[in-house]
């Protein structure tokens, strides 16, 4: 089955699934594509998906709608919760942190979203190239002149959303160097922010980007 990681954006695949189910079956589709991912997050990790979860995937199969994709869209923010679970607790059996696969200080959980972030989300690449090889040199632009330039986006909405990308990175830089713990329950949100398009996705990053400011308040009073 098709998941959004398929796709180049979210465009892309919202219209394959427009055009290619029924208009009944687009709701459910589109959780299941989110489903997909996170199959895809244990697979990447060779870990088994819980098989908890692929009975419950089965039961909610065979429900009617609306039922089936709240029940679907139900799972799916428990399974999220065990991904963060997986992510934030050392696997079980290792002998020393140097032996475990798994982001377990704060410092690893940042570089592994840096590095999703500048593989995955154009913007947050662009910000990293523009900060470590334009910002500071002579005659360099101003960032939102930079990416009008370099990306050829003029509407004020991808402008925000690059702004924002160029916030998040300041926040993560920060939380890195003070070895800050990033709160769980943003981990996923920065992970599959490049997956989020339409007019939320900007509301969506400020209040995340809002958050994760008023998380570092201590350190700055420290």
């Amino acid at each position: 089955m098709n998941t959004p990681n398929d796709f180049r954006n979210q465009d892309e695949w919202l219209a394959f699934v427009q055009e290619t189910v029924a208009t009944e079956d687009v709701p459910f589709t589109l959780a299941m594509g989110r489903t997909g991912m996170y199959r895809q997050f244990y697979e990447l990790r060779s870990q088994p998906f819980p098989e908890r979860f692929s009975t419950e995937i089965e039961r909610i199969s065979a429900l009617a709608e609306p039922a089936r994709t709240y029940d679907l869209e139900t799972l799916n923010d428990t399974i999220m919760g065990d991904m963060i679970h997986f992510l934030f607790t050392p696997a079980a059996g290792t002998s020393t942190e140097r032996d475990c696969p798994y982001p377990v200080t704060p410092r690893e959980v940042i570089d592994q979203l840096l590095e999703h972030l500048r593989t995955k989300n154009p913007y947050f690449a662009l910000w990293t190239h523009y900060k470590d090889n334009v910002a500071g040199q002579d005659g360099a632009p101003e960032w939102r002149d930079y990416v009008v330039r370099t990306m050829g986006v003029g509407e004020d909405r991808e402008i925000e959303f690059a702004h924002l990308m160029s916030e998040l990175g300041r926040c993560l830089d920060i939380y890195y160097q003070h070895e800050t713990p990033l709160p769980k329950r943003f981990y996923f949100q920065i992970w599959f922010l490049y997956r989020t398009n339409g007019p939320e996705r900007n509301t969506m990053t400020r209040a995340l980007v809002q958050d994760l400011v008023e998380g570092l308040e201590p350190c700055a009073s420290a």
